[in-house]
């Protein structure tokens, strides 16, 4: 049956990463492809499954995958520059 809803549930934006997803996003991840691909994928299906619990109609992958939000930005505009919070060294996301 196909369930019309007439205000259906959903993130806006991005899921706030925790610590142990912006580490397996950082320049400096030590591990190999493989490796990245494993933990990202388990890090993904657990914010699907957050989502799915609060009981939300439409889920993501919380743009989790994505390296940086504003990154794109950077690349096609001129004089912009990403850099690094000083507070922990990350790529500002």
């Amino acid at each position: 049956m196909n369930k019309q809803l007439l205000f259906p549930t959903s993130v806006v934006g991005s899921m706030p990463r925790p610590d142990y997803v912006k580490d397996l996003i950082a320049d400096d991840f030590a591990g190999s492809e493989s490796e990245y691909r494993r933990l990202m994928e388990a890090a993904v299906r657990s914010v699907v499954a957050l989502q799915e619990c609060a009981g939300l109609d439409v889920v993501t992958d919380g743009e989790w995958w994505r390296k940086s939000y504003i990154g794109v930005i950077a690349e096609l505009a001129h004089g912009f520059e990403l850099s690094r919070n000083p507070a922990d060294g990350r790529p500002w996301t």
